[in-house]
């Protein structure tokens, strides 16, 4: 049954953010969390030095503990942007086959630890990195197998998404991974995903999961499917970070590649960004669903910075139309309602019809977005045109000027056979990105002020990009109330010892 989200619109106060981290595992010093560590790898006993031997001898990659030499860079070396999320595992075990995942689990059972996974690193709340407990690096498994006249893809957790669609190509196939084409396909998959050219292949990109191997809270080795342990197949389908199992192997549903990707682009003034919206929402209904509308406000590019055309406003918006099609003639035919909307008569800038490849795809989503300190959140919503009003509000107290919204149209989808289930014909989501440490807390609060007072207009939340350091208790947001409740009741059935880490920020 669908139900309307309803979300907090204030922040955690900062007592009870203190009681809900304590429980979390770590202590608050001023803005720092404080690791609790509950295994003594820094100072370890012989039994403890025993039991480390043992997990080094029952795995082919590498073991490394807190307190060692090495410890801070390879933990530094998990994180993709240049945040600092200071949180410290025990023990982070880099896996190199599915055996080595068993070995990682069934010592943190055995040792009454917790246990987390990371694939890509491209988490922007870190969420991987927990205080104490176990972390499993995925990354080195990058096997890729191609099913070409089943248009499958057989796929290991540590594969991104630009060496997936490289090999696909090869072979005339493609799939819907993230618009970056660095991020890892497992946690893009297992928090749903928004992917490229998502309405016309599959709605949500995790519902192009077919098959998965994982491993239990207990050490076992399991395949599951719509017809076989159907519970840990619908969990992998959304549930995200808060999975009480890790997947080792995804059987990936692919489709054809398109012969003529076409991409139009509208730069508008920013005091269209509210007309923009509109646009978007009126044309998105009728839209055929090969295209992928997204609307962006970017900084106002130099170059084009002439005649004071663009209103001496520090922003454009930017319309990014794409059709995933046969031939030119049929993408100028289906962009023909966006190229004749009145809105695009004030467009400042026009690029028709710019044939396109998925790597160009990647490369236009990535240069918005150069590694930095950053930050996201993000709501679904089917009021694009008010959260929009919201959104031109706020961009003029921006304190970064890298700070990018991004509005997609997806549509009226259903998401059968998955824990995903956020609604919104509208992903609306804020990216904030700045150059310096110290300009940490500026940014983090201008995006928590924005979205504090997009709350009333959210139908759903993302949980890929959701600010779980700021929100974690509107967590449950991002599903239906029934799915939220499925979730926790497989939890408790098959990790009733609590063994892998539930969502960040929430008490295990």
């Amino acid at each position: 049954m669908k139900r309307k989200i309803t979300t907090r619109t204030k922040s955690i106060p900062n007592p009870e953010r203190r009681r809900f981290l304590e429980k979390a595992g770590g202590v608050m010093a001023g803005s720092l969390i404080l690791p609790s560590l509950s295994f003594a790898v820094g100072n370890p006993g012989q039994e403890s030095m025993q039991t480390l031997a043992n997990l080094k001898n029952a795995v082919s990659g590498s073991v490394i503990e807190h307190g060692t030499p090495n410890y801070e860079p390879w933990r530094r070396s998990m994180i993709w942007q240049y945040r600092n999320f200071r949180r410290y595992p025990d023990i982070m075990v880099q896996a190199e086959n599915e055996d080595d995942v068993v070995a990682a689990v069934k010592f943190a059972r055995e040792n009454k630890l917790k246990i987390t996974t990371r694939s890509g690193g491209h988490s922007w709340s870190g969420c991987f990195l927990r205080n104490g407990g176990v972390l499993l690096d995925l990354s080195r498994l990058q096997s890729v197998k191609i099913d070409v006249e089943g248009k499958q893809a057989i796929v290991e957790p540590g594969v991104i998404g630009r060496v997936l669609n490289a090999r696909l190509g090869e072979v005339g196939l493609a799939f819907p991974t993230a618009h970056c084409g660095m991020v890892g396909v497992s946690g893009f998959l297992l928090g749903g995903g928004l992917g490229l050219n998502g309405t016309a292949w599959g709605g949500i990109s995790t519902s192009n999961i077919q098959a998965i191997d994982l491993v239990t809270a207990e050490g076992e080795k399991l395949h599951a499917s719509a017809e076989e342990n159907q519970d840990y197949f619908w969990a992998a389908r959304g549930a995200g970070p808060g999975l009480f199992f890790t997947v080792t192997r995804f059987y990936l549903k692919c489709y054809a590649l398109p012969k003529a990707i076409t991409t139009a682009m509208y730069t508008l003034p920013y005091s269209e960004l509210v007309a923009l919206a509109e646009a978007l929402d009126e044309l998105g209904p009728n839209i055929d669903p090969r295209i992928e509308m997204l609307g962006v406000v970017i900084p106002t590019p130099q170059e084009l910075k002439t005649g004071g055309k663009y209103g001496n406003h520090r922003h454009v918006c930017l319309l990014s139309a794409t059709a995933f099609v046969d031939s030119t003639s049929e993408a100028a035919r289906i962009l023909e309602p966006i190229t004749r909307h009145p809105v695009m008569k004030n467009a400042l800038d026009i690029l028709p019809d710019r044939a396109t490849t998925i790597e160009m795809l990647y490369h236009d989503n990535e240069v918005p977005f150069p590694q930095a300190h950053a930050r996201v959140d993000n709501i679904f919503t089917n009021r694009v045109a008010e959260a929009t009003e919201v959104l031109s509000r706020h961009m003029p107290s921006a304190p970064s000027n890298s700070n990018t919204p991004v509005i997609l149209w997806r549509g009226d989808l259903d998401f059968p056979n998955s824990a995903y289930s956020s609604e919104g014909r509208f992903y609306f989501a804020g990216y904030a990105q700045w150059a310096h440490a110290a300009d940490d807390y500026a940014n983090q609060e201008w995006l928590r002020l924005l979205f504090d007072d997009l709350q009333p207009y959210a139908s759903g939340h993302y949980i890929n990009e959701f600010d779980r350091e700021t929100r974690p208790l509107q967590t449950s947001a991002c599903f239906s109330e029934a799915n939220w409740e499925k979730l926790q009741y497989l939890r408790r059935r098959y990790d009733p010892d609590g063994v892998f880490h539930t969502f960040l920020g929430m008490p295990s």
